[in-house]
């Protein structure tokens, strides 16, 4: 099974695995951390390593963070010389929905392709969806 490590500002990465649980159940092998006001970086960072550290004892790691180039991406960014994990940013309910249906199936580099080919139909305009309704 494929570990995953959720980094974000503030609860949102909580908050998201909560909510996909209620639609998906209850899920194992899934470490989150958030930063938050007054939080350290670098006390983020740490965590962040041994939690990769550890979860790669176990299988392939997947790292998702809420946005590019904010303080959680970047100091997961700052691991990736030191340990072998995937990660990707911009992160979404549906996109996470996907990656815990398909870890049991397939591989870490599989399940990244897939839910990036899929994320740009997870957000859409739903004016333009219904055939151009006024608001």
């Amino acid at each position: 099974m494929i570990e995953i490590i959720m980094v974000s500002h503030g609860d949102y990465a909580e908050a998201m695995l909560e909510s996909a649980q209620l639609i998906a159940g209850l899920q194992e092998h899934i470490r989150v951390f958030g930063l938050h006001p007054g939080d350290s970086v670098d006390e983020l960072r740490e965590k962040v390593s041994g939690a990769i550290a550890e979860a790669g004892k176990n299988g392939e790691v997947l790292v998702l963070t809420d946005m590019f180039s904010g303080s959680p991406f970047n100091a997961v960014a700052s691991l990736m010389k030191r340990y072998s994990f995937r990660h990707i940013t911009g992160i979404n309910l549906p996109i996470l929905l996907e990656i815990l249906m398909d870890r049991d199936s397939g591989g870490v580099d599989e399940i990244c392709d897939n839910v990036l080919e899929k994320a740009k139909d997870t957000i859409v305009d739903v004016n333009k969806y219904f055939g151009g309704m006024d608001e």
